[in-house]
């Protein structure tokens, strides 16, 4: 552990205001870092180095100013991390007015000194964390010496990757990110029920993934509405910090870490196809989301062959595909569809109408409603 020149600004420029005593903060080679003189700093203070050979207090007078290069009359104390000496505070004065500040001032800078240091271990695990979750969504193919690997790492880190997982992934629309998007994350991570085995990593602009443990689950059932419901926490607590959409997805079950590369996969795609569909945020599970997720895998010119049989023109009159797909998103009920829409039944029955009138065929009948659906979430998936 070392003072950074930071600590040793923060230390000088409090004590001169506090106290208006002029003071210098020296590295465990004697050289000034900070100092109240500026022009002083990077000079060799000898009295200092003499302070790290020896391990204690030294008190220079008027007298022996001189004996010292680059001292002046005043106190000089070792700063201890540890057990080691890693610099040096001197306060120039007379030694009764300059000891009782000198003690405190060295407590505050060790006090600091070992702040700093439980802060840089926490961002170190947080950061080996995120190269853990970086390599298992990396990892595809694990083999027994990359599983064991993995496992370590995860020991190391307080993290058991041998409970089943679930990947969240959440987009926020891009903004600028800050700390405080890490700090609010930290934050989200007590939604879930065992935080300490919950990983959480940036893995783009606006792009997070959580990867939490998912055996305090009894049923898959009971997983489904448990995360549905963290998810909707998850959307409320990040449009409110940032006033932002929010859409979140959310992978299969992971019950070995090999399957976490693939269903990360899966779940970029399940995003991808949420962020088409709607504008204002949105809840994806994978239970939900198989057909979408198969019909993305549908060539670019086979989606296209299909939206144009069965959408054809439609497709140039966006108010209509509007009104089909909330058609549809409410199970072709025409009394729920029409409030959704704000409009009046009749206003919903003649919109259909000018729909078969387009398409050749009547969205109202099921078989045909079928295919229309199915050109429609192409068309979502592969064109918009």
């Amino acid at each position: 552990m070392r003072i950074t020149r930071k600590i040793a600004d923060l230390i000088v420029n409090k004590t001169k205001e506090l106290t208006q005593l002029n003071m210098n903060v020296m590295d465990k080679h004697g050289i000034i870092i900070s100092s109240s003189d500026p022009v002083r700093i990077g000079m060799l203070h000898e009295a200092a180095a003499e302070v790290v050979r020896r391990g204690e207090e030294l008190t220079v007078t008027e007298a022996q100013a001189g004996r010292w290069a680059g001292s002046k009359p005043g106190i000089n104390m070792p700063i201890y991390f540890h057990t080691e000496v890693v610099g040096v505070i001197g306060i120039t004065g007379h030694e009764t007015e300059v000891v009782p500040f000198g003690r405190a001032v060295r407590m505050m800078t060790e006090l600091l000194l070992q702040q700093s240091y439980l802060s840089e271990q926490v961002e170190m695990k947080e950061r080996s964390k995120m190269y853990l979750v970086q390599e298992l969504i990396t990892s595809t193919n694990v083999d027994q010496t990359t599983r064991d690997g993995l496992y370590t790492r995860g020991d190391l880190l307080g993290v058991d990757l041998r409970l089943p997982r679930v990947i969240f992934l959440i987009q926020l629309t891009p903004l600028d990110d800050t700390k405080e998007y890490v700090v609010r994350f930290k934050e989200i991570e007590a939604l879930f029920p065992n935080p300490k085995e919950t990983l959480v990593a940036q893995i783009g602009r606006g792009r997070w993934m959580i990867l939490a443990d998912a055996s305090v689950y009894k049923t898959s059932r009971h997983a489904k509405k448990a995360l549905l419901d963290i998810a909707s926490k998850i959307t409320s607590l990040l449009t409110e910090w940032f006033h932002t959409a929010v859409h979140v997805a959310i992978g299969r079950l992971c019950t070995d870490i090999k399957d976490v590369g693939e269903s990360f996969i899966d779940t970029v795609k399940m995003l991808d196809i949420a962020r088409k569909e709607t504008q204002g945020g949105a809840i994806l599970h994978s239970e939900n989301s198989a057909l979408q997720l198969i019909l993305s895998e549908v060539t670019e010119s086979s989606a296209r062959q299909l939206i144009v049989q069965v959408l054809g023109e439609l497709v140039q009159h966006p108010n209509l595909l509007e009104t089909l797909q909330a058609f549809y998103d409410h199970d072709m009920n025409f009394n729920a569809t029409a409030s959704a829409l704000g409009i009046h039944r009749n206003t919903l029955l003649y919109r259909l109408e000018r729909v078969t009138t387009y398409i050749g065929e009547d969205p109202r009948q099921f078989k045909q409603g079928m295919r229309i659906q199915l050109a429609l979430m192409l068309y979502r998936i592969k064109e918009t």
